[in-house]
């Protein structure tokens, strides 16, 4: 949090009248230490800022007590800066929404407060935000939460993203695009509308919405990313953008994933291309074979792969019908006048140790 004390002097020095900030403590409210993090909050405000930091402690929708309810609002009601951080960003959505808090967060911004949100606090803001816990940890399907967007009051339709540029999975695993990796963060682009735009903002860095002047200002170590439009841009530390430079009207990905090769969450070390995989082509053909029912589907892949593990062993059982079945299969491609995948086929049956021969009654197999 020290590396970023310039963004909050900043904030600080633009309030009119004596600053009076308040921590939400709600985005991380399900943490057991979620009192530790509340009270690192306050002595960085103490020892690096020189002010003190009031809380508006709201954990829990339905376990919040009527007075300590009240207690938040009139915290919330009194600041001219409202500051949130790490957590999660659909748990803070969950007790959020529809709240007394968050309406007392809304009449404060309406009257001019600022609202410094970071981390996950950031996320919650856009029209849609991420689910980064349940797709990161919990292995859910890519997807988007409908966000707060208290960015919508000012006219920006946004998705975003903080922790863009991490790299804290190292060499291990793709953990940019605040962990989603390459793959996943292509497919949540095409998940979202045409008209919402992704912004993703740098460790380190900041940028400043400004609804009177209609423009934003980026600030910190790192910069942001702006996607829209089927193109990417990039601002660093000292742009000033324009609020029109975040529309979007049509949603084309820009591809991050540079056809790496990836195993689970881990990257290959080598950049080479690897060879043809004549089985592996195979395979490809079976799964896209779509008059095919799934169960039969399934059951010729499995035993495609155990014919690969079996190689010149012992030959395993029912592989004749095996055989039989991607050679008819292979007439039907060579009908079709597919040849290069018939011919994959035929190459496919050889790796795996049978001698194919074709007569005039058909093709006839052996095993090597």
């Amino acid at each position: 949090m020290s590396a970023m004390s310039a963004q909050h002097r900043a904030v600080l020095n633009r309030l009119s009248g004596t600053p009076r900030p308040v921590f939400l403590d709600t985005t991380a409210g399900y943490e057991t230490n979620v009192d530790a993090i509340v009270t690192k909050a306050v002595e960085y405000y103490e020892h690096h800022l020189q002010l003190p930091l009031r809380v508006a402690r709201y954990r829990h929708r339905t376990r919040t007590s009527a007075a300590d309810l009240a207690a938040a609002v009139s915290e919330i009601r009194e600041a001219n800066l409202i500051f949130a951080g790490p957590g999660s960003p659909s748990y803070a959505i969950r007790q959020w929404r529809d709240s007394p808090v968050w309406a007392a967060v809304l009449e404060r911004f309406e009257a001019g407060a600022d609202v410094m949100f970071a981390s996950a606090a950031s996320i919650t803001i856009g029209r849609y935000a991420l689910p980064v816990y349940e797709i990161y940890k919990a292995g859910e399907d890519p997807y988007w939460n409908d966000g707060l967007d208290l960015l919508g009051r000012m006219g920006l339709s946004l998705a975003v993203i903080p922790h863009y540029d991490d790299n804290s999975g190292g060499e291990n695993y793709d953990s940019r695009f605040c962990y989603m990796g390459a793959q996943r963060f292509d497919a949540l682009q095409e998940a979202l509308p045409p008209d919402v735009s992704i912004l993703g903002i740098d460790a380190y860095t900041a940028i400043c919405f400004d609804p009177y002047k209609q423009e934003a200002s980026v600030s910190g170590q790192g910069g942001v990313t702006l996607i829209g439009d089927g193109a990417e841009q990039r601002f660093t530390a000292g742009s000033l953008l324009s609020f029109e430079a975040f529309r979007s009207s049509s949603r084309e990905v820009v591809h991050t994933a540079n056809n790496e090769r990836v195993f689970g969450y881990e990257f290959s070390d080598s950049d080479e291309p690897s060879e043809a995989d004549p089985i592996e082509d195979l395979s490809g053909f079976i799964e896209g074979l779509e008059a095919l029912p799934e169960a039969d589907k399934v059951e010729l892949l499995a035993r495609v792969e155990s014919a690969r593990r079996q190689g010149d062993s012992r030959p395993p059982e029912h592989e004749g019908e095996l055989v039989d079945l991607v050679l008819a299969l292979r007439e039907e491609l060579r009908g079709a006048k597919r040849f290069e995948l018939a011919d994959h086929a035929r190459q496919a049956l050889e790796e795996m140790g049978f001698e194919i021969g074709d007569s005039p009654s058909g093709a006839k197999w052996t095993r090597r």
